[in-house]
């Protein structure tokens, strides 16, 4: 029981994001299932099961989209972050100490790849989701396309449509404007012994220096 009680506790963090994860997308399921069911009969269709909606692409569509968008945010912070600046900010580079220094030797241990694999994973999910957002994507408007009576297009020509890139931008610019505001903010503002804020003693324009 104490060593389960330990494990619990070690890994909260990730626990709790999971679980909210789990019911975040489960509730999404079921509210999505029945605007699905609205939208079926408005154009005279019958409802669909809860089940069959999870393989439509109005349900995959919606998640790959918003997938790609926050690997982006994420991967994007991860690689900008090791040579971009933001004076003040807990998880920057101080740019007056950034001058270039010889590598330790016991780095050379460590291959490229395995330097770079946070940022490699991070490119591997988005290419990931991005693709899947593409198929279900297309799937999802040909779906629409079928109530009005046109015929379905190819993942090819949906690619190019307005319609992708619309939903595409739309998700892109409000990760980094999310994103942005939180480097930024992060600056002035504290959240005590959370270790993506400054010590609340720190000045704001002390770079870096993240609560440990």
């Amino acid at each position: 029981m104490r060593r389960l009680t330990h494990a619990i506790k070690d890994n909260s963090l990730s626990i709790v994001l999971f679980a909210l994860f789990v019911i975040c997308i489960s509730a999404q399921s079921f509210a999505g299932w029945r605007l699905q069911n609205e939208t079926l009969a408005a154009h005279g269709y019958t409802a669909i099961s809860y089940w069959h909606f999870l393989s439509t692409g109005a349900f995959l569509e919606g998640l790959a989209s918003n997938w790609q968008a926050a690997v982006l945010q994420l991967g994007s912070l991860i690689v900008f972050s090791s040579f971009l600046y933001q004076r003040g900010a807990p998880h920057s580079l101080d740019p007056r100490k950034a001058q270039r220094k010889q590598r330790p030797r016991k780095a050379g241990r460590f291959t490229w790849l395995y330097r770079n694999s946070l940022f490699l994973v991070f490119l591997l999910l988005f290419v990931l989701s991005f693709a899947l957002h593409l198929v279900f994507g297309a799937s999802a408007y040909n779906e629409e396309r079928a109530f009005v009576g046109q015929p379905p297009i190819s993942i090819a020509a949906f690619s190019l449509s307005a319609k992708f890139w619309s939903i595409t931008l739309q998700t892109w610019q409000a990760e980094y404007l999310v994103i942005a505001l939180y480097v930024v903010l992060t600056i002035f503002l504290r959240q005590e012994d959370s270790p993506e804020s400054k010590r609340v003693e720190l000045r704001n324009r002390t770079t870096g220096g993240a609560n440990k």
